[in-house]
């Protein structure tokens, strides 16, 4: 049902190091754990001996599931991802709907192999066992550029919110657990998408019920997939894109492509490339009050795509379609 993997174009950077450091023990003893776990249940005790706060367990959750399960590429690659059913009421309904989340969290925990909505029930089935609430959602996500200007036909992706005090924190596992590169699975723990901020977090993922984004703002499933590519180091980097908005840019060879940011923090220096050009160009913008401006020279004649580069990694990925 969901089946959205983060996929590796320039989009993986090191961890916060501010999360690194408040979890670092955390991390360590959960590194210490059993590799595999015959039920929920028992990771989910594991956790309750060694950690206290719900903060802890919860990141113990998002460590272990991140180390410890391979992301199913074949099941992805094949769409075996959905179960269908038959049911003659709500009460039937509700009643197959657990068997089958239940067998979800089965499976992946005997074979250490999930796609998206394995991780998250899973993270969801010991949370709950540790008295967490936690619910499961169900959405849209933005991992590459083949997403930009394209809908997909139905939820491509599954994601956790746990409530912290009372505070609901976002949680992605499947995209905390590595990503595919030439069509294998690459293992490399990101937790970057533990307890992301929300206003981050809509960037690259829309709920299908809006409540669940945890901002104050409703986005529309068009306009989402409208948008460019943002990546970590656009978060990292403080950067506050005004224009550009628009993942798909349609410009005329020989003239420039403008954008406006607001202010560039100090110690960030910008680079642009052309994907039929990776030589990194350094960008020179012109601030003034709030904002800085800058235009990239654009000659191509063939379609192709922009990376804009924050530190060495890039922080947004656009589309260019040569003006006719």
């Amino acid at each position: 049902m969901y089946m959205k993997l983060l996929t590796s174009v320039f989009l993986f950077l090191s961890c916060i190091v501010i999360q690194a450091q408040n979890f670092k023990v955390v991390d360590q003893k959960v590194d210490t754990y059993p590799k595999h776990y015959a039920s929920a249940e028992g990771l989910a005790a594991q956790i309750a001996k060694d950690f206290t706060t719900d903060s802890d367990k919860a990141r113990a959750i998002f460590t272990w599931l991140s180390k410890n399960i391979t992301y199913d590429l074949q099941r992805f690659y094949k769409g075996d991802t959905q179960v269908n059913f038959s049911y003659t009421d709500q009460a039937d309904f509700q009643r197959k709907l657990a068997a089958v989340n239940a067998h979800s969290v089965n499976e992946t925990l005997r074979t250490n192999k999930a796609v998206c909505e394995g991780y998250a029930r899973t993270f969801k089935k010991v949370a709950e066992l540790l008295d967490m609430p936690c619910l499961f959602i169900g959405g849209y996500s933005k991992a590459s550029i083949n997403d930009v200007g394209n809908i997909p036909p139905q939820e491509d992706h599954a994601w956790n919110a746990i409530k912290i005090g009372n505070t609901w924190k976002l949680v992605d596992v499947t995209w905390g657990a590595g990503h595919s590169e030439n069509k294998q699975w690459k293992p490399f723990f990101d937790d970057y998408f533990f307890f992301t901020d929300p206003q981050e977090f809509a960037l690259t993922h829309l709920p299908a019920d809006n409540e669940f984004s945890f901002t104050n703002k409703k986005v529309a499933l068009k306009d989402f997939y409208d948008t460019p590519v943002f990546s970590k180091a656009y978060f990292k980097n403080k950067l506050q894109l005004k224009t550009p908005n628009q993942g798909k840019l349609v410009v005329a060879s020989g003239s420039t492509i403008d954008f406006k940011m607001g202010v560039i923090p100090n110690g960030v220096t910008l680079h642009y490339a052309f994907r039929d050009n990776m030589r990194p160009q350094e960008i020179q913008p012109v601030c003034s009050g709030s904002s800085c401006s800058f235009s990239i020279p654009f000659q191509q004649t063939n379609n192709t795509e922009l990376f804009i580069i924050a530190n060495r990694k890039t922080a947004l990925h656009y589309k260019v379609t040569v003006e006719k």
